[in-house]
């Protein structure tokens, strides 16, 4: 069974850079670990691998849904699970690569056994959602379950929602439930974890403020216009960073240099974030984002 190897950390560092070196060299399988990049479409402001990328070195867990699909934490580690047995077959070495911390957090620590959806409890809270706002669920589940209500973002609907649901389903704490953590028999193996992180955070800024006003010449407000004109503006991926930003200068809210400015500070804000879950994390080692040889030190530990 060949090692593991996860290469996390803040948005805009090399991480998919270092991935397709590393797949260059060994006989590897890369699996996408980000939120937004599994749906079709999502392309420009997810920063995702242009086709041609994809076809020299092909990626799990991109393009698989629909916009209007749902995908949770537990979808997440039960298809990684698939792809791990499939790489063990073929002696390659999976390689999970990404900054939805989330899913490396539920895949390398654990995760408990969550009761399954409840269509008619989700469809009620869905109902108070559009008919009292977001906020007034957020009060609810921080009412609930206070611990939950710490780790989850008041504008993030889905994982709102689900916490809610299992609360009401359970008659428990999601967050108690969380705990008890499940590890797969296939996850037993060798795990190397692998962080990237900003050296300079003035520059970090700066590059992230240049890589948005990149994205808008390749047509990101393009992009965002046509996926909420096909489906929706509701859309929990469209609450990303980014894209959220986005659809507020799309509805006329702000201008563009609002636009800029607030989804570089959005994303500076969730770079922070994406840091902080290094602390509940095991890693091997952290790179800064200019550091060199990376390749080769990876390879030491295999």
């Amino acid at each position: 069974m060949k090692p593991l190897i996860a290469i996390y950390g803040p948005t805009h560092t090399g991480k998919t850079d270092l991935a397709k070196d590393l797949y260059s060299k060994l006989p590897s399988e890369l699996i996408s670990v980000d939120s937004v990049q599994i749906y079709k479409g999502f392309d420009i402001g997810s920063n995702k691998p242009e086709k041609k990328e994809l076809q020299k070195y092909p990626h799990h867990l991109i393009d698989i849904l629909e916009p209007n699909e749902t995908f949770s934490v537990g979808d997440f580690k039960k298809r990684s699970i698939e792809i791990l047995r499939k790489a063990d077959n073929q002696s390659k070495l999976p390689i999970f690569v990404g900054g939805t911390m989330m899913y490396f957090y539920s895949l390398l620590e654990g995760l408990a056994e969550l009761p399954e959806r409840d269509d008619l409890i989700r469809a009620e809270l869905i109902c108070d959602m559009e008919a009292l706002g977001l906020a007034s669920l957020y009060e609810r589940l921080k009412e609930l379950d206070p611990e939950a209500a710490q780790v989850i973002h008041p504008h993030d609907s889905q994982r709102i929602i689900r916490a809610i649901e299992v609360c009401l389903i359970s008659n428990d704490k999601f967050s108690k439930i969380q705990k008890y953590a499940v590890t797969e028999n296939i996850l037993k193996r060798k795990i190397l974890t692998f962080a990237i992180i900003p050296q300079d955070r003035q520059q970090y800024k700066i590059d992230l403020y240049e890589r948005f006003k990149s994205m808008i010449k390749k047509g990101l407000v393009d992009e965002v216009r046509s996926i909420r004109d096909r489906f929706s503006k509701n859309l929990p991926a469209l609450k990303a960073v980014g894209y959220k930003q986005c659809l507020d200068f799309l509805d006329g809210k702000i201008n563009e240099e609002e636009f800029l400015t607030k989804a570089v500070n959005a994303t500076y804000q969730l770079s922070k974030r994406q840091i902080t879950w290094l602390n509940k994390l095991t890693t091997t080692s952290i790179f800064q984002k200019d550091e060199s040889n990376k390749v080769i030190k990876i390879e030491s530990f295999l």
